[in-house]
């Protein structure tokens, strides 16, 4: 039974996805559902954990082989995405709001949801979590260098407290407890028990991950609504953005660093999938009211960027088979 509902979720994903989309703008709009948002936080934590559960301890052994995947996302992330997102706001000739708030998004780690990403699409766990510490971090530096450098002087404060918030409620607590929890059902019940508990645990991220997506777009309902014009002139722009990221980032890592499926699952989701809650909180924390205007950007990107890493994770099993020949 459990089985057959994990298969009906995977493969009806993008359907689900829309029904969510859908449900969410619609009653967002009806009713005020803005404190929905206060609940994302918690919804997080039951999409990540399932997934860590499926990590063992001797699976923590294998954290050398991330080097390399570290190293290209942290290119990617900090190099590589704000030259582009500069290259397309600059193409499509953006006011200057729109062009700031969207280089800092560019630069921000991996969202909430990236992990979950990783775990449906079999990617390597260990891989994307090393790598969602380390840009998490390294965000508390970068961010003030590009306040400096490419903002005119500009100091930008980084929220450093919610920064530690997002790497607990999205990777350590999620980790620690996702192991404990496994080494005490093999320990107690046996390893064949785990795996007949495993489908479970997916179809959990899975029921997760769709609630989180109406969530999210119920509680910026009336936002996105009532700003249709940034919605199409950003359109393009973050086609362009995560269609080009996820394409060079395919053909780079089949062809030129011969990375196995899983490593390239991680990288994806944890440079392509951008924290946008926490380039909402240093725009309105450093700009005040202008930048509570700017905040309306990366805000209405929620509209393309779960649907579009949507559709990625729906023909992950395809993309597995292409590096897997």
């Amino acid at each position: 039974m459990i089985n057959k509902i994990k298969k009906n979720l995977s493969k009806n994903m993008l359907l689900y996805t829309l029904i969510a989309i859908v449900l969410g703008i619609l009653l967002g709009y009806v009713f005020n559902m803005k404190s929905l948002s206060n609940l994302t936080i918690p919804i997080v934590f039951v999409m990540i954990y399932p997934m860590m559960v499926n990590l063992s301890l001797s699976s923590l052994k294998k954290i050398k082989e991330s080097k390399k995947p570290l190293i290209q996302a942290i290119i990617l992330n900090f190099v590589f995405a704000p030259a582009l997102m500069y290259l397309l706001t600059t193409l499509f000739a953006t006011s200057p709001q729109m062009k700031l708030a969207m280089m800092l998004l560019s630069i921000a780690p991996a969202s909430s949801m990236g992990l979950g990403y990783i775990g449906l699409g079999e990617g390597h766990m260990i891989s994307g979590a090393i790598i969602v510490a380390v840009a998490f971090i390294l965000s508390i530096f970068v961010y003030p260098l590009v306040g400096r450098y490419l903002i005119a002087g500009t100091s930008l404060s980084v929220p450093t407290s919610l920064i530690l918030q997002n790497l607990l409620v999205i990777l350590v607590i999620p980790l620690i407890l996702g192991i404990i929890t496994r080494e005490y059902i093999e320990r107690k019940h046996g390893a064949e028990k785990f795996l007949n508990i495993k489908p479970y645990f997916s179809s959990l991220t899975l029921i997760a991950l769709y609630l989180l997506i109406f969530v999210i777009f119920a509680a910026k309902s009336k936002l996105i609504l009532n700003n249709l014009v940034d919605i199409w002139l950003l359109l393009p722009i973050a086609l362009l953005f995560y269609g080009t990221t996820i394409f060079l980032v395919l053909l780079f890592n089949k062809h030129v660093f011969k990375f196995e499926y899983g490593h390239h699952q991680s990288v994806v989701f944890t440079t392509v999938s951008k924290n946008i809650a926490l380039t909402i909180a240093i725009l309105v924390s450093v700009f005040g009211k202008e930048g509570q205007y700017m905040a309306v950007f990366p805000a209405i990107v929620v509209l393309f960027q779960a649907p579009l890493l949507m559709v990625y994770l729906k023909f992950s099993k395809k993309i597995k088979k292409w590096f897997e020949k």
